[in-house]
């Protein structure tokens, strides 16, 4: 049985410095994952996933038990990149190659070229109308759909209400549909 990131964190606060580095072990790909998605610079997301377990590490008395370590732990890297975005005045750099390998986390599959190019331009366009999103529907999208994250977790992380969550979701599938019929394909 797995221990809980909560259980690792409360060890971490009583001494236990190999418990910090399994909750950093468990998390920093997700969290570079999500970083890359803001960013979209790896050498940028890994410089920032580092700050994001940096803070989890300077402020982990501060966690209140009652929530979910993973919620906070997201909420931290959504604040590492807003820090990051405020400092670089609102400009992003666009490094989609680099974006694009880290999310296809595909299984492998039988070669079939007619299939692959398909599925290849359907994420291309996909991607595209994701990146077009408002920021907190294209959060809410990609925190659902990537990370696999349900609304509750999405509010806590977003700091909005559950409704909120749904309705961007539900706002960000039919921009997403609109975007893609107006490119002659289909969700």
């Amino acid at each position: 049985m797995q221990v809980s990131d909560e259980k690792l964190l409360l060890d971490f606060i009583d001494g236990d410095e190999r418990s910090f580095q399994l909750l950093v072990d468990r998390h920093k790909r997700v969290v570079f994952k999500f970083i890359l998605l803001k960013v979209k610079n790896r050498e940028i997301a890994s410089d920032l996933t580092q700050d994001v377990f940096v803070r989890i590490y300077q402020s982990a008395e501060k966690f209140k038990f009652y929530g979910k370590f993973y919620s906070w732990m997201m909420r931290i890297a959504q604040n590492v990149c807003i820090d990051f975005f405020r400092k670089k005045k609102g400009k992003k750099e666009d490094v989609m190659s680099d974006l694009e390998r880290d999310l296809s986390d595909q299984p492998i599959h039988q070669f079939n070229p007619e299939n692959d190019v398909e599925k290849d331009e359907k994420s291309y366009w996909v991607r595209k109308a994701i990146e077009n999103l408002p920021d907190e529907q294209r959060e809410a999208i990609v925190f659902c759909h990537y990370f696999g994250l349900n609304y509750r977790q999405i509010a806590e992380i977003q700091n909005c209400p559950l409704g909120t969550v749904k309705s961007r979701i539900h706002n960000s599938i039919h921009k997403i549909q609109q975007f893609l019929q107006s490119n002659g394909l289909e969700l």
